[in-house]
């Protein structure tokens, strides 16, 4: 019976690494051995298609708006959640369950309701086509699961913490920073690989918003470079789709135990 369940996984792993592996073979495959021979492995390793996907496609500014997204909505969401949720689980005021609560409806509004009003909004505000434009939406939404996250983590701080802080004289803010910041930075850690996850693959919003081309993220890039070369040329496709990938493939090489983590985290929320 182990066997049997050990084959299971194994082959259900497979189906979860075929599309990598379609990806990556496609990518070096000339236009025609991409539709005579579609699955194999290629018969002539075309490393040129990765060079003209970087000429042809604007890797570089897409990928330079994409971080510029994706590291904006981190730092911003990270830092205004972080002290939210500490308002929330350590301080002890009026609406301190109702704000919890309003927190919490964040995470039901999928970002496609609201986005013709939203797309009103920005543009009343002449954010349309600018970095802003996305970095303060992205932020909006991602708040709510950063809050109650961090909201799980800080309530099992003992409270001793910011006892012994005040006997030492420090206010409330040199508490957060000096002493709490420092405590829930694996918490920050997990928020940054599932965040970097959420924004680099965003795409109604950014096509939306990002108009123009020279504020595009590299999921807009790709569907406007799909569109100028056709389905003619199937490995520089497969080329861009590996470039495109790539960054998000590495980061979460490197976080997903973090993001386990974080699924722990939220079950002990109470």
């Amino acid at each position: 019976m182990k066997y049997l369940s050990r084959v299971f996984w194994l082959v259900v792993g497979c189906t979860f690494l075929f599309p990598l592996y379609w990806m990556f073979t496609m990518s070096l495959k000339s236009k025609s051995e991409a539709y005579n021979n579609p699955f194999g492995i290629p018969h002539s390793w075309e490393w040129i298609n990765y060079r003209e996907a970087l000429s042809k496609y604007h890797f570089f500014v897409y990928f330079e708006n994409s971080l510029i997204y994706t590291l904006g909505t981190i730092a911003i969401t990270l830092l205004t959640g972080s002290m939210l949720a500490y308002c929330l689980s350590r301080m002890q005021w009026r609406f301190n369950s109702a704000a919890l609560l309003y927190v919490s409806l964040g995470l039901i509004v999928p970002i496609e309701v609201v986005l013709i009003p939203l797309f009103q909004l920005i543009k009343w505000l002449h954010l349309k086509d600018t970095y802003w434009g996305l970095i303060l939406p992205y932020s909006g939404f991602a708040i709510a699961s950063c809050v109650l996250m961090l909201f799980a983590f800080l309530r099992s701080l003992p409270k001793e913490l910011e006892e012994a802080a005040c006997i030492d004289g420090t206010n409330v803010y040199q508490t957060f920073f000096k002493i709490i910041f420092p405590i829930i930075t694996p918490a920050l850690m997990t928020q940054c690989v599932l965040l970097f996850m959420r924004i680099w693959n965003e795409f109604p919003l950014a096509f939306i918003i990002a108009s123009k081309d020279q504020f595009r993220p590299l999921t807009v890039g790709l569907l406007s470079f799909f569109v100028s070369v056709g389905v003619s040329d199937w490995g520089l496709i497969g080329a861009t789709m590996v470039l495109s990938s790539l960054p998000m493939i590495i980061v979460y090489m490197i976080g997903n135990e973090r993001i386990e983590n974080a699924l722990t985290a939220g079950a002990i929320l109470k």
